[in-house]
């Protein structure tokens, strides 16, 4: 019996990844760190750069299906042809349907237009020039970087195995940590990111708290919002804006302090109803942006600072 071939997947999706993971950090560079608003340079740079993100890491996610997915003809694929490379891959229409069909991956019909737009800017670009209105393609680039911020999230996060070794690579996450951090320095993404939020946050904006990561009013606590009380159990808060989750509350809790507070701030105190020291002083909800209050982040109560500090 020929010896088995081993499974080369595990090996084949490290580097495009990692490339498309360093386009989106160039495409994010370009719409933060130059002038404000982005220049007609930056913003060239960054629908190309972010369009060659978004082909690379659609591509990658199918490869992890299967490598012979990304060929343009998967009948005629060879494992050697596609290590070296020396093949015709697949249109960036044909690697949606496929995850779609095939990895059950879904792409919503706005978000598939989204990326026809921004490869139709890349194309006009990159081969006729191209005059538009600054803020129609900065907006369309904004759609796409929030699909990927998604997808990413989804797709490549780290997972444990049941022997508790990662099987996707720590490193998307913590270029993922680095990218969300400029996120706020994005304004036609956090304007159209939040408009498309805004429907399913405006019910919870009573348990709704200011990232401190990416500063929108989109961190929720206590998602369940039904067991308060002294068996409460922690739960960790995430932003639906930026994606940052948080091991537990408490951590939560202490970013938020410093980061939103400042230094100097009360401190965290007992939680009067889950009985968790998770109770911060000062903090406000997306329905009352001004109030004196205190909050707790794990199960969402909310105590005025007076009685708080008894």
């Amino acid at each position: 019996m020929a010896e088995q071939r081993p499974n080369p997947r595990p090996d084949l999706d490290f580097t495009p990844v990692r490339n498309g993971m360093d386009y989106l950090a160039s495409a994010v560079k370009n719409l933060t760190e130059g002038s404000t608003p982005p220049s007609d340079s930056d913003l060239k740079y960054a629908v190309l750069h972010l369009q060659a993100a978004t082909e690379v890491l659609l591509k990658a996610r199918l490869v992890r299906e299967h490598w012979s997915l990304v060929f343009k003809e998967p009948g005629g694929a060879s494992l050697e042809t596609f290590e070296n490379g020396k093949f015709e891959s697949c249109t960036i229409a044909a690697t949606m349907d496929r995850l779609d069909k095939i990895a059950k991956v879904s792409i919503t019909p706005e978000e598939r237009k989204a990326i026809k737009d921004l490869a139709d800017d890349r194309n006009a670009l990159t081969h006729y020039g191209h005059t538009a209105n600054a803020f129609a393609v900065e907006a369309r680039a904004a759609r796409v970087f929030g699909f990927l911020l998604t997808f990413i999230h989804r797709q490549f996060r780290p997972e444990l195995s049941r022997d508790g070794v990662w099987v996707t690579e720590v490193w998307v996450t913590e270029a993922m940590d680095a990218l969300r951090t400029k996120l706020s320095g994005i304004e036609a993404l956090v304007k159209d990111r939040m408009r498309r939020l805004s429907g399913e946050l405006a019910p919870l904006g009573d348990r709704t708290v200011q990232c401190p990561d990416c500063r929108q009013w989109a961190l929720v606590l206590s998602e369940a919002g039904q067991d308060r009380g002294p068996n409460a159990r922690m739960r960790p808060p995430s932003c639906r804006f930026c994606l940052r989750q948080w091991g537990d509350p408490i951590a939560a809790a202490a970013n938020y302090e410093l980061a939103v507070l400042g230094e100097g701030n009360f401190g965290q105190l007992d939680c009067p109803t889950c009985e968790f020291r998770t109770l911060v002083i000062g903090a406000n909800t997306s329905d009352n942006k001004t109030a004196d209050m205190g909050i707790c982040f794990n199960c969402a109560e909310v105590v005025e600072r007076k009685s708080a500090r008894q």
